[in-house]
């Protein structure tokens, strides 16, 4: 019990870093964790309530139908340990008949 609350303790500090660092906009930081290997630490990102998805072409506002598998994306090393935010991109329907891919934003 005590190992958890200390885990998230620490989780909580490396997200306050990265809030303070780089934020994303539209983007919420939710948990980090050290990979199965220990030599990354990976970031759980989820996209922020309220917010709209953007079409990756078009760059527009757009309705979201369906979400991907989580993806794992490179960022700027942290002490040492590389950094890879976790997300689930959004499919968008950029208009009728053509869907697009793009994280909500």
């Amino acid at each position: 019990m005590v190992e958890i609350a200390a885990a998230r303790l620490h989780a909580m500090e490396l997200i306050t870093i990265l809030n303070r660092c780089h934020r994303f906009r539209g983007f919420v930081y939710q948990h980090a964790h050290f990979s199965a290997d220990k030599k990354s630490i990976e970031v759980a990102v989820r996209p922020r309530k309220g917010s709209a998805a953007v079409c990756s072409r078009c760059h527009q506002l757009a309705v979201g139908y369906d979400q991907l598998t989580e993806r794992r994306f490179e960022f700027i090393p942290f002490w040492g340990f590389l950094v890879f935010p976790l997300y689930s991109m959004v499919s968008v329907r950029e208009s009728p008949g053509q869907p697009a891919i793009s994280p909500c934003e």
